[in-house]
């Protein structure tokens, strides 16, 4: 077998993403990649970029963090959020960017400066993935 079973499954919805045949997803520890077989694991996901392959296509999708389960035939990733570039709004995640920097930048003492860096990173990552497109 050629290929592996994915589904991303976030609080809202479940992708079924069919048969791939490679994914690349953030962990903790930095970038990993899946390909058919994959041994068994399960894997922290961070903020960043989601690739999937399938039929000699790539598709790209923003997470904000959660698991990976890996077997030998499936995929299934559990996240807080997935979005392809099609689904992203730039305009809402330019403005989601400039009020992170300007709390991080104004630095009250009521300001939690750990969930503005994490806002800041999610939009950041989201206005790139914005610019990609199935190829």
């Amino acid at each position: 077998m050629n290929t592996s079973r994915l589904e991303i499954v976030t609080p809202t919805r479940i992708l079924d993403m069919g048969e791939i045949t490679y994914l690349r997803a953030p962990s903790t520890d930095g970038l990993f990649g899946v390909l058919p077989r994959h041994t068994n694991a399960v894997i922290a996901l961070d903020v960043g970029e989601i690739s999937v392959e399938k039929n000699g296509k790539r598709e790209y999708f923003a997470t904000s963090g959660g698991f990976a389960e890996i077997h030998t035939d499936s995929i299934m990733l559990l996240v807080e959020s997935a979005e392809s570039g099609d689904d992203i709004d730039l305009e809402r995640a330019k403005a989601s960017a400039k009020r992170a920097k300007k709390r991080l930048k104004e630095n009250y003492s009521d300001i939690d400066s750990d969930r503005a860096t994490m806002a800041l990173q999610k939009a950041l990552n989201r206005m790139m993935i914005a610019g990609k497109r199935i190829h």
